[in-house]
């Protein structure tokens, strides 16, 4: 009798303890958090979700991050005009995610997406579209330092923060690449005698009329890594379009060794011009179209992170001699976009011509 008494409270006992070993359980699972907290680049904690799998960058160039960092399949809207043809090739998990070509221009589209946190600059949206994102309980998270490569090194980590610990991973090894290609540029370059430094401008054509870059654009970095001068680094005008504008006379004084054009109707636009053709830049046929690939390479892009070896192979070609672009660009659009690019399309990117 006791026996039984006995076998019948051990029972109990182990009945007990598996209803709260299963209760702690549920209760643990309970506790974890469905949100956490990312830093924009103002310094401001963001409240987002968890586990980010729908996601809205505000501008073109933060699509391309969002598909390095965050992985294929994650934007749900997007800057669709500077979506291009080349990108969805690239990126076909965008036809999918974002299939109804919801754009991030409208607030009423970033909603009806299901998107979980938007992000970008703060001049995207203005603060009643910013406060309709939050009564629709979508986070923004402000990313506004992408003027030069600190900010954009910046800019990268931030996204990738918002993808959690894998977007972190993933930030922190394009940072490395990307500072490692300005590095290796410099290196290169080191001793070059100043006096001796090729001179050269970013020089884009529309509507008939010519702007450039100075200093403050982000270029100007990628000019001097590779040991280039920039001739309008302290330039000052009225802006035209995202350049500085700036006339004929202008361009002859400053008599550019080698200039960058934007696009190739641009490239066409300068070498044709009477005006131009005694700049050194023309006279020796060293007029170069920037590289494009899914992003132009000389803006926020991070294309850009190719763009100073670039240069150093078109300023410096002796001492940029093992740098074989081709393989650059291979290597860089299997490792980052996980895209098997062909010969064909490598010399389209080159050539600046795949927008």
């Amino acid at each position: 009798m006791k026996r039984k008494r006995w076998l019948s409270t051990v029972v109990v006992m182990a009945v007990v303890i598996s209803l709260c070993l299963g209760g702690c359980s549920v209760g643990a699972s309970s506790t974890v958090s469905s949100t956490r907290m990312v830093t924009n680049s103002e310094g401001v904690e963001i409240e987002i979700p968890a586990q980010i799998t729908k996601a809205a960058p505000a501008i073109g160039a933060f699509a391309q991050m969002t598909e390095i960092v965050g992985g294929p399949g994650m934007i749900s809207a997007a800057a669709t005009d500077n979506i291009s043809d080349y990108f969805k090739t690239v990126f076909p998990d965008y036809l999918e995610s974002n299939s109804n070509n919801y754009d991030t221009g409208s607030i009423e589209g970033v909603i009806a997406s299901g998107t979980q946190v938007v992000y970008g600059p703060d001049s995207v949206y203005s603060d009643e579209q910013v406060a309709q994102l939050d009564q629709a309980k979508i986070p923004f998270v402000a990313i506004n330092n992408i003027k030069n490569v600190e900010g954009m090194c910046e800019s990268f980590k931030i996204i990738g923060e918002i993808f959690g610990e894998d977007g972190v991973k993933k930030a922190q090894d394009f940072v490395d690449y990307y500072q490692g290609n300005i590095e290796k540029a410099e290196k290169l370059t080191a001793k070059v005698d100043p006096a001796n430094k090729v001179t050269i401008m970013s020089l884009r054509y529309a509507g008939g009329a010519y702007s450039t870059i100075n200093g403050q654009d982000i270029c100007n970095e990628y000019f001097e890594s590779a040991g280039g001068i920039n001739v309008a680094k302290d330039y000052t005008n009225t802006t035209s379009g995202t350049g500085l504008s700036v006339n004929t006379e202008q361009i002859v004084a400053w008599n550019p060794q080698v200039i960058m054009a934007f696009t190739k109707s641009a490239k066409d636009a300068i070498l044709s011009d009477p005006t131009l053709a005694d700049v050194a830049a023309v006279k020796n046929q060293k007029v170069y179209v920037c590289p494009y690939g899914v992003y132009n390479w000389s803006v926020r892009s991070g294309e850009g992170a190719m763009l100073p070896l670039w240069l150093g192979t078109i300023m410096y070609p002796d001492l940029f001699a093992d740098t074989d672009m081709k393989q650059v660009v291979s290597d860089f659009f299997k490792s980052y976009y996980g895209y098997d690019i062909s010969p064909e399309e490598i010399m389209i990117v080159l050539a600046g011509s795949s927008k």
